[in-house]
């Protein structure tokens, strides 16, 4: 303290920077809980959907996979009433804010899926099996579904995965995809490219659109 009891600028300072560095790591908890938050979120919907898809293909359409590839595979849960009403907010990740489900002109949530021919790739935040160029063997780790990334990742850096048997699991890009940020470093940005271009030949199988 200074000669008169009170505090110099030097000591002002040093309490300033402490109380910015404090308020910078509340910040990153805050931010990393909430991305915990919605990667968490974003499995559950993916895992409703893996039980959805497995309830249709075993029970109602005789053990075969829809038809349709990418997103129609999953939306063909909402046509077939599988997945309807507010439920149908499964096929929104948390992560892509800017991906809206439309309730359509019936009001009801997800109604707009109905019309097929006005779908486009933002209408879910899914990529799903391109069944036309990899038909579904019947595998248990056969991957059916997972984020997008088509308008920036939908995490941080990780990318959900569901599997043919249910399973959902995640696929962190700084961590298991190391060599892929090696070469192509701009993915660290906008997340893997889901779909045949994808460098991770496992998400290879599914298509966006």
């Amino acid at each position: 303290m200074g000669a008169e009891g009170g505090f110099s600028l030097v000591e002002i300072l040093v309490v300033i920077t402490i109380i910015g560095l404090l308020m910078t790591m509340g910040f990153a908890q805050v931010r990393n809980a909430l991305e915990r938050g919605r990667v968490q979120k974003c499995q559950k919907n993916l895992t409703d959907i893996g039980q959805a898809m497995l309830v249709f293909k075993d029970q109602r359409n005789k053990g075969r996979w829809p038809r349709e590839s990418g997103m129609r595979f999953l939306l063909t849960l909402h046509k077939v009433r599988e997945l309807t009403g507010r439920s149908a907010d499964v096929f929104i990740c948390p992560g892509t804010p800017s991906v809206t489900n439309d309730t359509g002109p019936s009001g009801e949530i997800g109604s707009s899926y109905a019309d097929w021919d006005a779908l486009d790739s933002n209408s879910i935040s899914y990529a799903g099996r391109d069944t036309e160029a990899h038909p579904l063997r019947n595998f248990d780790d056969e991957i059916i579904a997972s984020d997008d990334n088509e308008l920036g990742r939908n995490h941080r850096t990780a990318t959900n995965i569901l599997y043919a048997d249910g399973a959902v699991t995640s696929f962190d890009l700084d961590i298991d995809g190391t060599d892929i940020l090696a070469e192509f470093p701009e993915y660290a940005e906008t997340g893997l490219p889901i779909g045949p271009d994808c460098p991770h030949e496992p998400f290879q199988v599914l298509r966006v659109d």
